[in-house]
Order: C-alpha cells, then sequence, then structure tokens
C-alpha cells in the first residue's frame, strides 16, 4: 500500500514539536492498510510512536474519533489513546490533513493458521468489552456509512468492476443485500461497534510459552460506528474462524468469550444468522469496489463464508456456535 501523503521533514518536526515528547530523530512510512497514512516517529532516546495521517475523515471526524478512542480506553478497552499536546488537543493538521499522534504498541498479527481457540475466545470477550463500554458520551457515533441503502447503490460500482467475475455478481448482489435490508431489524441490542475487528487489527503480546495469550493492542476504529451487536460478533466470527472453510471450534470459542464478559439477549440471538449473511454480502461488495483487491484481499473468500453460513441455515448456524 503506498503512502498517500508525505509530510516533509520540516512539517514533520513541527508536527512532533506541539508535544512535549522531545526532538524527531527519524520517520518512516508504513505500508499497511487500505484508508489512512501510517508513520512510525522516533522521537530523543529511542522513543517510538505511531502517527496517523487520516486520508478520508476531516478534522471533526478525526477530532470524534479521538474522544472515542480515549473513552474506550479509559473503560479497560486494549486500545491505544491519542497522546494530547500542549494545547490540550489530541488531533491537529499535517501537510493539510488531520492527523494523531499515538503510543507505539509492540505486537504480532496472528496468521489464520496461529488462530488457536483460546485467541479466539480472547478476541471474542475483548470485543465484548468495546460493546460494554458504549459511545463516549460526548462523542456518540451515528450509523457509518455502510448502511443497506449505500451497499444497494454501490452495486452499480460492482457491475462497472474490471473484474468480469465480479461485475457479473452485481444483480445478484444487489437483489441479495435488497432482501436482507428488508428483513434486517433495528430492535435488537445495539450501541458503539468496531465494524472490522479483523486478525490485521489486532496485537498480540509475544512474551510467555503462549504467543498469543494476551492482546497487545486493538486497532483501527475506523469504521466504528452505531449498529447492531450481532453484526459486530458476526463480522468477527466471520473474519477470524474462516480458512479454508468454517472452524466451528474457533467460532464457539469466539462465542464463548463473547459470552463470558456480556451475555447475549435474545434478540442477538434471533438476528445473529442475518446479520452473518449480511456481513457477508457487505464485504464481498466493498472489496469489489475498494483498494482491498490491490493488496490482496479477494472478495471471493465473503462469498464462500456467506455460501457456508447459508449451507447451515438459520437453526444450524445457532446450533453451530453452541447457542
Amino acid at each position: 500500500m503506498a503512502i498517500l501523503t508525505t509530510p516533509t521533514d520540516a512539517e514533520l518536526a513541527a508536527f512532533v514539536a506541539a508535544y512535549s515528547l522531545g526532538l524527531l530523530r527519524n520517520a518512516k512510512g508504513i505500508e499497511a492498510g487500505t484508508v489512512n497514512t501510517s508513520y512510525a516517529l522516533e522521537l530523543d532516546q529511542g522513543k517510538r510512536y505511531f502517527l496517523r495521517i487520516y486520508e478520508e475523515q476531516d478534522a471533526a471526524g478525526a477530532a470524534r474519533e479521538a474522544v472515542v478512542l480515549a473513552h474506550l480506553a479509559g473503560r479497560g478497552v486494549a486500545t491505544p489513546a491519542p497522546i494530547v499536546g500542549r494545547d490540550g488537543a489530541a488531533t491537529r493538521s499535517i501537510a493539510g490533513k488531520p492527523a494523531a499522534l499515538f503510543p507505539w504498541v509492540e505486537g504480532e498479527m496472528l496468521c489464520q493458521r496461529a488462530v488457536t481457540t483460546s485467541a479466539a475466545e480472547t478476541v471474542g470477550a475483548a470485543l465484548a468489552a468495546i460493546h460494554l463500554a458504549g459511545h463516549a458520551p460526548s462523542a456518540r457515533l451515528d450509523e457509518g456509512r455502510f448502511d443497506p441503502s449505500h451497499l444497494v447503490a454501490r452495486c452499480a460500482r460492482v457491475a462497472s468492476s474490471r473484474d468480469p467475475e465480479a461485475a457479473e455478481l452485481a444483480a445478484p448482489l444487489r437483489a441479495a443485500m435488497s432482501a436482507i435490508a428488508a428483513r434486517r431489524r433495528r430492535d435488537v441490542p445495539r450501541g458503539l461497534i468496531h465494524g472490522d475487528l479483523f486478525r490485521d487489527n489486532v496485537l498480540w503480546n509475544v512474551e510467555g510459552p503462549d504467543r498469543c495469550s494476551r492482546i497487545a493492542a486493538l486497532l483501527d476504529f475506523e469504521s466504528a460506528h452505531d449498529g447492531p451487536f450481532a453484526y459486530d460478533l458476526a463480522v468477527t466470527i466471520l473474519s477470524w474462524t474462516y480458512g479454508s472453510e468454517l472452524d466451528l471450534d474457533l467460532a464457539r470459542a469466539m462465542v464463548r468469550g463473547y459470552r463470558s464478559v456480556r451475555e447475549l439477549e435474545p434478540g442477538d440471538r434471533e438476528v445473529l444468522y442475518d446479520e452473518a449473511i449480511f456481513a457477508s454480502l457487505r464485504f464481498t461488495i466493498t472489496r469489489i469496489t475498494d483498494d482491498a483487491i490491490r493488496v490482496g484481499k479477494r472478495w471471493q473468500r465473503f462469498v464462500e463464508r456467506r455460501e457456508a453460513i447459508e449451507r447451515l441455515g438459520r437453526t444450524g448456524f445457532l446450533e453451530a456456535l453452541g447457542l
């Protein structure tokens, strides 16, 4: 992934000078992600920090996210809050873009083969902690930009995809998304959700015999919004428990971990199947129409996930999850 914004040395130095952290010694762009630009900054005495430059959010959106992150960190969620500068602000501008500075967190991401039932259970518990933390009182989020109506409209872009296989799916995807939108319920438990808790958004502590025994940080709340808790759980199940097929041992472990922190209510259970289908469609559509293909994220993987869930059926899916 290219570095989308390249600040000058003078801009980086001026940005760092707004904090009481010392002088900038080195800055290196991080080739990761599809939305924002990231830099590793080394300051005096070798201390490292993470610079995020927001490529899509405006200044107000970046400031709102900073409030949300500080709220979550204050509630015990394992995510680093942005550092506050001498002026009391957690965000500021660099190279004409809003940006925030974070503590550097050491940790490793897990490949799919390395995901164990223990790791799945830990992630489930961490997701539930986000849901219990709730919205920041001064920065309640809206329903986000990936609602069903937006995704139905986005199918027009699927039709114009340069991938012939993807383009052929435009009409079926539109029909499937319209159908799920018509029966998607709003009278279910909901609140602040991550919306994108994939494996590359979790860093693990690598100390000790179990290299994934503890989460070092939950990352990238760019997609956080107000939504059904069942949707967030479905997204996380789909992203952590599917290799060549749906691993039901991992899926059950994730649900166990979640329930150890927040018990699933009847409404959560009743819509979990539909939310899993919706999540599969959402990521199929957005991976066809955004930059995900360019960084090797295949949209076909979410077609496979949807098919696996549909084979189980509504009752079978819940039974497979131990519900």
